[in-house]
């Protein structure tokens, strides 16, 4: 497989509108990776009872893939740089496929969260490589605004909707299926890649920067087995180790890229504020979508006894009202301005984590204030990825999408590890202090809300500064 075409060429080309077919065969491999980070939501105590799994493996199959996920996005951008985005989309493609066999057919815990990571991997790749493509094929502004606004959604629609169907598989089927379920979607992805995606240009004179990428790796993979660890007990050494550990590793990693020439780390994107602060803003957003759907499953599951299909069909309000939103979206940011689009979604954030913070038993308010989350998610998303985009040069779309992606996966790795260990050190000290399984839970769900509401009113002071600051920009940009 050769890279024919360049990116002056393509620069050319994109005069005239791009065909939406590229767009097509990568929003569904997208699709399916965002599936992936919440399918085994609902599956984790089928999961558990099968394999058998403790709650420490049941944790990591969801951190697993996550952290690999988030942690490997920048060299996956890099990989798409060097080798071309066709290419690196394709080998994460089947290195996601060929993993979601190995998870499917896991027989214990140990093989189960190994093939997680290595999907994570895979996810790192295939990602990476699909918004390079996205970035370097529609370049109209109009046509990328479109572009973006359907890949936010996609990630939205993906996570929220996964929960349902890893609740309709694992009633139906087995739990198993909701990895085998992405080899004919996988292998139907690499065939309209290889008609569709046009065959993009490598930078074949940059090095891949291998090492680096395992320092930031091994950085943020041990702080957030610290964060997990913490779940033990506040004063667990081997929490505070690793958490250590990770800080003097990306002190290193970021004392290292600043003296290189052409860094992994795109650290001149982060001196532009609103890049930084979307990058920030996109942490936040994945924190509370991601850990949003993990403690709704484990309460409708655990506090009310549902099964992991009826756990599922309860969510598909937010997924719905993320769908419904995401597709005005685009008549929201000419009403509202991108700044403005984000602080509305953050406010809904902001109220729907803190009805469920409050504890509250009710089903209806529960899934009444999910959606309201759901609904403010794609005013998140599709603003940040736009606002962040327009400094990435053409040249650097794979490390600067890459950089995006991995503020927005860690803050899904991270949120995983800060929520989860919120929730199960709250539901033994209850359950120790005599509650019942059923209240012990529902008070963890909503101490796990409630951090989720400190991130939201972090993001709301991110929003308010990148709502002054794009306000700010568009009377220069309307003069030049």
């Amino acid at each position: 497989m050769t890279e024919t075409i360049s990116e002056a060429e393509t620069g050319q080309h994109q005069q005239a509108p791009a065909p939406w077919t590229p767009m097509a065969v990568v929003g569904v491999a997208q699709l399916m990776v965002m599936l992936d980070s919440t399918v085994v939501n609902v599956a984790l105590p089928s999961i558990g009872a099968d394999l058998p799994a403790g709650p420490s493996a049941l944790q990591w199959t969801i951190s697993a893939y996550v952290l690999m996920y988030g942690s490997l996005l920048l060299f996956g951008g890099r990989v798409a740089d060097v080798l071309g985005r066709r290419r690196s989309f394709l080998t994460g493609l089947t290195l996601f496929t060929v993993a979601s066999v190995l998870c499917g057919l896991a027989g214990n815990e140990e093989l189960l969260v190994t093939g997680r990571a290595v999907q994570g991997l895979g996810a790192a790749l295939l990602s990476a490589a699909a918004l390079s493509i996205v970035l370097a094929v529609y370049q109209l502004p109009q046509q990328r605004k479109i572009a973006l606004t359907v890949w936010s959604g996609l990630g939205v629609l993906g996570a929220t909707i996964g929960v349902v169907l890893g609740g309709l598989i694992v009633t139906a089927i087995s739990w198993r299926w909701a990895f085998l379920i992405n080899i004919p979607v996988g292998a139907a992805a690499f065939a309209g890649a290889l008609r569709a995606v046009p065959p993009l240009s490598a930078t074949t004179s940059r090095p891949l920067r291998i090492p680096t990428a395992a320092l930031a790796t091994a950085g943020l993979a041990g702080l957030s087995y610290g964060l997990i660890r913490l779940q033990d007990g506040m004063t667990t050494p081997a929490a505070w180790i690793s958490i250590g550990v990770a800080a003097v590793l990306l002190t290193v990693l970021t004392v290292v890229e600043l003296s290189e020439s052409d860094p992994l780390l795109p650290l001149h994107l982060l001196r532009i504020p609103t890049y930084w602060l979307a990058s920030i803003g996109l942490l936040l957003a994945a924190a509370v979508m991601i850990s949003s759907s993990y403690l709704a499953s484990i309460y409708f599951q655990k506090a009310h006894g549902m099964s992991a299909l009826a756990a599922g069909l309860s969510l598909l309000p937010m997924g719905l009202a993320s769908l419904v939103v995401a597709l005005v979206v685009p008549k929201l940011v000419t009403a509202l301005g991108p700044g403005g689009l984000y602080l509305s979604g953050v406010v809904a954030q902001l109220i729907g984590a803190g009805v469920l913070a409050t504890g509250t038993s009710s089903v209806a308010v529960t899934v009444l204030a999910l959606a309201v989350i759901g609904a403010g998610l794609p005013s998140c998303f599709v603003p940040l990825y736009g606002i962040g985009s327009s400094h990435v040069r053409l040249q650097e779309s794979g490390v600067g999408s890459g950089l995006l992606n991995t503020f927005n996966q860690t803050g899904a790795a991270l949120g995983i590890a800060v929520i989860g260990t919120v929730l199960t050190t709250t539901v033994r000290h209850e359950t120790g202090s005599g509650a019942s399984a059923a209240d012990a839970t529902t008070t963890g769900v909503g101490h796990g809300f409630f951090a989720l509401c400190i991130c939201a009113a972090v993001a709301f002071v991110v929003a308010l500064v990148l709502r002054h600051l794009t306000r700010s920009a568009q009377p220069a940009a309307q003069r030049s």
